[in-house]
């Protein structure tokens, strides 16, 4: 049997129903080199286990208590021998039969890439807010991106902004270097793995790539204490890499979520025809660039508040750190 050049790790949790469809179009890809497939599940009780024993996949069960998004990758690509390692949200479904070869050939034809990260789109089904907000996403883009600095000097003199344009990675659909991700590998966190370890890479050296040649659907329709936790948790981790924030004030806190709200409304305008589905979807907009901004602005000010050891600051991390 020939070795495969690639491995497809997939983390799981009670995938849901849509879980056999992602296995089918994971088993179809056109590839001219041979590839794998490893769920690493922690727990679940629903028909995920199911579902991949039917594609005669291979299964590594971790306890749910031992799950980190950074350490549990890690696993999956040890248990791996190929030469590239994909990973992929169990929620997120390769638009085409074209979404693991791109990443693999792109790792292949250039040594200084350490990583590669695909395009997401919204589902068919998504909501016009929640296609307008993917669409604005650095991962929506139809342009391929090269992020490289040159060296470690040249990445450190560059200005916070920019270091955060280079680091952009995402793990929701992604392939590495195995050899760059035993040098570098993910860090044992909760949140932001993918943008911590592109930091990383790029700060060594490497460079990392977004191919929207491999392409993902993925988007979800999430509430307003969600996406409160997630600015929040996102915020953390640009303050802890970049040091800056880009709502660091009250002032700030009002202008960005006035200028994000009137951004998504004329965005609807321009798509929604209904009177009545385009006043409903503006007030959802407004509530989603309140409570986005409100998270980026509470992580900047519990990082001011952990400075100084701050006894709410526990508090404030523990209730805004769940679920995300």
């Amino acid at each position: 049997m020939t070795s495969p050049k690639a491995s497809i790790v997939i983390l799981t949790r009670n995938a849901g129903p849509d879980f056999g469809e992602l296995l089918n179009r994971l088993s179809s890809q056109k590839t001219d080199f041979a590839y794998e497939i490893l769920v690493v599940d922690s727990g679940s009780t629903d028909g995920t286990l199911t579902d991949a024993r039917a594609a005669e996949t291979r299964i590594h069960a971790v306890q749910p208590s031992a799950f980190s998004h950074g350490a549990t990758r890690n696993l999956g690509a040890s248990l791996c021998g190929s030469e590239y390692v994909a990973f992929l949200v169990q929620d997120a479904l390769p638009l085409d039969d074209h979404w693991l070869s791109p990443m693999v050939k792109t790792l292949e034809s250039d040594e200084r890439v350490a990583g590669v990260y695909s395009r997401q789109l919204p589902r068919p089904e998504s909501s016009p807010l929640t296609r307008i907000l993917v669409s604005g996403w650095a991962t929506a883009s139809p342009e391929r991106r090269l992020q490289f600095a040159g060296s470690p000097v040249a990445y450190r003199s560059l200005p916070p902004e920019e270091r955060l344009r280079l680091a952009a990675f995402d793990n929701v659909s992604s392939c590495v270097r195995r050899s760059a991700l035993e040098e570098n590998p993910f860090e044992k966190t909760r949140f932001g793995e993918d943008l911590r370890w592109g930091a990383s890479v790029v700060e060594a050296g490497y460079a990392v790539v977004y191919d929207p040649g491999s392409t993902v659907l993925h988007s979800h329709e999430r509430g307003a204490l969600y996406n409160l936790r997630r600015h929040y948790a996102n915020g953390k981790v640009i303050q802890d890499l970049f040091g800056f924030s880009s709502t660091s004030s009250l002032p700030k806190l009002a202008s960005n979520t006035i200028r994000s709200t009137a951004y998504l409304c004329i965005r609807l305008l321009r798509e929604e025809k209904s009177s009545a589905r385009l006043i409903y979807f503006s007030l959802l907009a407004a509530i989603h660039a309140l409570v986005g901004q409100l998270g980026t602005y509470l992580a900047a000010k519990n990082h001011q508040l952990a400075r100084r050891n701050h006894r709410l600051s526990k508090a404030v991390d523990t209730f805004l750190g769940k679920g995300v």
